[in-house]
């Protein structure tokens, strides 16, 4: 078997087609790898939609359900190798380090006391179950490899729930030079948007409850993920009389003409380990007004709110004039996020085990 310097942990691969902000994490590794030559092979539990890519799984098939299962299943594929690095995508610490060094880049632990869909129903109590059973292993390994926090937010849940120090935070990347395009400084419109898939655990109806309560217009974009909650979105708006507009699955290139338009950004997700949509709406000259309880806090502390009524005096306040400074501020700060600053930084945590 042909020695393998780098198994990146990708258990996604053979969920998706398509790459999601975690998927962006894993290209970014891919990237990061390929520019400095340097050998990988991706490790997932189900077989990968992307087959141009060296890879290893256990399922002959796809599995695009039971995410956090897969991110647990994936040990049995990664116990087969033995790398000189496992660098964890993936986020959960499944025991590896004993095979070899394991560096993990992760969000809050899906069982952490945040405010998420884990804990606001019973079913997705017991969903998350089996993490519980085996927490134990996962905080022993926690504490023998290396993390990576993508948020100080993740940082302090990762540190209470696998009882360790906070570990150090790299903020993900996003596509800056692709949302700059959406930068002007002319003239936009008074209506909001937010970004995020259509399901539940986006917390989108905030933005229907933002919209009614405020009068202005927001625009919600997303990916469909599940068609019934769509459905209770669009009867929310009717019953509430919200101007809302609904727009799925939209190219790139229509989002980016939505974001040239908008002059403000709402982000609806409370608990959101981080926020990829809130900079690349800085990119695009959009201020952002985040919820305090998020990792976007970090970035615009200033245009956070508490609760609904209070976003609604931040959206109107900043809708009174066009802020053209303040946009040109917002994209200055979002530069700090762009892809090639993070590929330098996991480089530079992962350089010393590997050469």
């Amino acid at each position: 078997m042909r020695k393998i310097k780098v198994a990146v942990i990708a258990h996604g691969l053979g969920m998706s087609r398509g790459y999601s902000g975690e998927g962006n994490i894993y290209k970014s590794f891919f990237e990061m790898l390929e520019e400095r030559k340097i050998d990988y092979v991706t490790i997932s539990f189900a077989k990968p939609y992307d087959t141009s890519i060296p890879s290893i799984y256990t399922l002959p098939f796809h599995l695009p359900k039971l995410d956090k299962y897969q991110r647990l299943l994936t040990y049995y594929t990664a116990k087969k190798v033995k790398p000189d690095l496992y660098l964890n995508a993936s986020g959960v610490p499944i025991p590896l380090s004993e095979i070899a060094p394991h560096v993990i880049y992760a969000g809050a632990p899906s069982i952490a006391n945040l405010p998420s869909k884990y804990t606001r129903s019973l079913f997705w109590k017991l969903y998350l179950l089996p993490f519980r059973l085996v927490i134990n292993k996962i905080k022993d390994e926690a504490k023998k490899a290396k993390i990576i926090a993508n948020s100080r937010y993740s940082a302090k849940a990762i540190a209470e729930v696998y009882e360790i120090n906070e570990p150090k935070v790299i903020y993900p990347p996003v596509d800056i030079e692709y949302f700059q395009r959406a930068y002007s400084e002319e003239k936009r419109e008074n209506f909001f948007v937010t970004i995020g898939r259509i399901e539940r655990g986006k917390m989108l109806e905030n933005s229907i409850f933002l919209a009614a309560k405020s009068g202005v217009k927001g625009i919600i974009i997303g990916s469909l993920n599940e068609k019934d909650y769509l459905n209770k979105l669009i009867k929310l708006k009717r019953e509430l009389n919200a101007d809302v507009e609904i727009l799925t699955d939209l190219s790139r290139e229509e989002l980016l003409k939505v974001l040239s338009r908008a002059k403000i950004y709402f982000h609806a997700t409370i608990g959101e380990h981080f926020g990829i949509p809130v900079i690349e709406a800085m990119a695009s000259g959009v201020i952002p007004i985040v919820p305090k309880e998020s990792g976007a806090y970090e970035v615009v502390p200033e245009f956070s709110y508490s609760d609904i009524e209070e976003a609604v005096i931040l959206l109107k306040s900043l809708l009174e004039k066009e802020n053209i400074e303040l946009r040109r501020e917002m994209r200055n700060r979002a530069l700090n996020f762009s892809k090639e600053n993070f590929k330098r930084n996991i480089f530079n945590e992962i350089s010393s085990i590997i050469f």
